[in-house]
């Protein structure tokens, strides 16, 4: 009996301390892609712009002459591009919240709706120095040049496009 005991101790202490059987099931669904939510701004579905064409001459570029951008959320009031942009098309609604950020630059969130389609959201970080610039930090990649004015309540930005064109986008400061 002593013999059949010790046996059984043995062979228990052998499957305590083997490593478990490996497992073979695999979740029902694998894990989809992470959606990034660069911001929480919401754009008023009341407030659509239809972008526009529009001719401008060389002047106008110097008629945005800076000025100090107000924190708080803008809606777009007038969208339109300019020489070979290629960016916008249609109508939207566009929210654009303004905070100040780190080391003396300005924070845009951004959210862009058209009809039918998923709310576009990128942030960039605006800087004045030496040459107004928007850098991406989510949602999109890389700088581009922008003008802009800056009045208490408005705000008019000209964004560089990639096909060589301009957005020029007005914006009022919500009350």
């Amino acid at each position: 009996m002593r013999a059949f005991l010790l046996t059984t101790a043995f062979v228990a202490l052998l499957a305590a301390c083997s490593p478990p059987a490996q497992q073979t099931e695999r979740p029902d669904t694998p894990p989809g892609p992470t959606t990034v939510a660069c911001n929480d701004v919401t754009p008023d579905a009341a407030r659509q712009v239809a972008v526009g064409e529009e001719v401008v001459t060389a002047a106008a570029a110097a008629d945005l002459r800076g000025g100090s951008i107000a924190p708080g959320t803008y809606d777009l009031t007038t969208a339109s591009r300019i020489g070979a942009a290629t960016g916008w098309s249609g109508t939207r609604a566009v929210a654009l919240e303004v905070s100040e950020g780190q080391n003396g630059g300005v924070t845009f969130n951004v959210a862009s709706a058209e009809t039918g389609r998923a709310t576009d959201r990128w942030t960039a970080t605006f800087t004045e120095a030496p040459q107004p610039r928007l850098a991406y930090t989510c949602g999109r990649m890389g700088e581009v040049a922008a003008d802009f004015a800056a009045q208490s309540n408005a705000l008019q930005l000209r964004l560089q496009d990639g096909a060589g064109g301009q957005l020029a986008l007005q914006f009022q400061r919500r009350s």
